[in-house]
């Protein structure tokens, strides 16, 4: 059955990583596999039409891509000719909105697949052996979750991933935690040890040369029994602290990146973990910090970290969930004052909260509501969405307080947007009026100008906002919030 013609489409939306599923597909159907014809898009791209295709995967990323994932899907029936049972759609969002996908009606009879690829071909892929399907055969052989990746098909697009120069591998899958706001137990399960790293690392070099980088996707790579076993063999593999690669005349620094995080309530338990991952070029070293009931945790990991002698760290600051605005502000701040005792580099990464099954990335946390988040937006854009920096810049830009991150969340956005002009130039004395009357607000005031500023991002229109409001105090400092025409 060789020689048959396989599209592989990836939504058009913006990513860092390339589509490792669909580059194990690419390799169980291509030259190395069933020696198809297989061909890769990112996005519709109208010149596949001119083929008869004999299957089509398209692959999902975040549920909050709705939008490109549909155009991609409806792309898809396409270049099907409406024959659907000849799509397969997998991936993140397909898994975790699994439901979502299956009732729309326009998508009838396509494949969505849920979970990982992780049995034998035909069964991951639930083909029907009574209907004749494309390989519906192959029952035994191996899992597409273990082939190794097709780097070649990369090259077949235009879009240039910002990390591309790296083994792409697990070394283990699943998690032992359960927390609430992450799609890794319905995706992948417990934790479990997957096939020996330095097979998928050796394949990748004998079939598409040497990469720089080792970038392991693992979901909690401490918690793993093997961990000692798993960094003995990424030393083995070259990757080494201080390792290069020689490619042409200068080495070039090679890294490892765990680029999920490590659990910080794992590496404060013992030195051993940092240690070991000091014995590697990891960088950087990415610890998660949720929420300040970790802050024990997380400050005790940061200096088992120093102490072993890494120091370009890097963590992830959930907000918009449960917790406060204050709660945030508390742990970019404690990073702050790491950096400087320790002498150290933490650059921390804001990441808005979005349930795992919402097409849209509209959800608001309980403690916050649509004004402060789009503020939060604001700010990052002009930190480039990192924490770092000397104090004196953090204070500028989130307050030298909880209490005054919270104020400042609350400002008009045209004074976050446009801060030189309003601080220091001729926009001054109109910041010093609006503060001048903010301060004479009362607690309450605070609570009905709260309630004008949701009617105002909700319905994006500042004269309907400005009709709902009763109390004349928040009428006056409304007026401070009229967009710049």
């Amino acid at each position: 059955m060789a020689n048959k013609n396989i599209l592989l489409i990836e939504p058009g939306y913006k990513n860092k990583y390339p589509p490792l599923g669909l580059m194990k597909i690419a390799q169980y159907h291509g030259p190395q596999g069933k020696r198809d014809s297989v061909r890769f898009i990112k996005g519709p791209d109208k010149v596949v039409l001119d083929t008869c295709w004999d299957r089509i995967y398209v692959t999902t990323l975040f549920s909050f891509e709705w939008k490109k994932i549909s155009e991609a899907i409806d792309f898809a029936l396409v270049a099907a000719n409406s024959q659907s049972s000849k799509v397969f759609v997998g991936g993140i969002a397909a898994s975790l909105m699994h439901e979502e996908f299956v009732k729309e009606v326009r998508w009838a009879g396509v494949r969505f697949i849920k979970g990982l690829l992780n049995q034998a071909p035909a069964v991951s892929l639930e083909l029907d052996p009574f209907q004749e399907e494309l390989y519906s055969e192959d029952t035994v052989g191996s899992h597409i979750e273990d082939i190794i990746p097709d780097y070649s098909i990369l090259s077949q697009v235009d879009y240039k991933y910002p990390v591309h120069d790296a083994y792409f591998a697990y070394a283990s899958r699943g998690c032992v935690r359960k927390c609430s706001f992450c799609g890794v137990p319905k995706l992948e399960g417990d934790l479990y040890d997957t096939p020996s790293i330095s097979g998928i690392v050796k394949g990748i070099e004998k079939l598409y040369g040497p990469k720089k980088d080792l970038i392991l996707m693992d979901n909690n790579i401490v918690a793993s029994p093997k961990f000692k076993e798993i960094i003995a063999e990424i030393r083995g593999l070259g990757f080494t602290a201080g390792a290069k690669l020689k490619r042409g005349r200068i080495p070039v620094q090679r890294r490892v990146d765990f680029n999920q995080g490590v659990d910080a309530r794992i590496l404060c338990k013992t030195p051993m973990y940092a240690k070991e991952l000091a014995t590697i070029c990891t960088d950087p070293l990415r610890i998660a910090f949720d929420h300040l009931g970790f802050q024990k945790q997380y400050d005790q990991s940061v200096r088992y970290a120093h102490e072993a002698g890494l120091s370009n760290l890097s963590n992830y600051l959930l907000y918009n969930f449960h917790e406060p605005p204050e709660d945030l502000y508390e742990r970019m701040w404690l990073n702050i004052k790491l950096n400087e005792e320790l002498n150290i580099r933490i650059f921390s990464f804001p990441m808005r909260y979005q349930p795992t099954n919402m097409p849209e990335r509209n959800h608001v946390g309980e403690k916050w509501n649509r004004y402060y988040l789009r503020s939060m937006q604001l700010i990052l854009q002009a930190t480039h969405g990192i924490v770092s920096g000397a104090p004196e810049f953090f204070r500028r830009a989130f307050g030298s307080t909880a209490d005054e991150f919270k104020l400042l969340l609350m400002k008009p956005h045209k004074y976050i947007f446009n801060r030189d002009w309003f601080e220091q130039l001729e926009g001054r004395s109109e910041l010093e009026q609006y503060q001048a009357d903010f301060n004479r607000l009362s607690h309450g005031d605070h609570v009905d100008l709260l309630q004008a500023l949701f009617n105002f991002e909700t319905a994006a229109k500042y004269e309907y906002a400005m009709s709902t409001i009763t109390n004349s105090r928040v009428a006056k400092i409304f007026q401070f919030y009229r967009p710049l025409a």
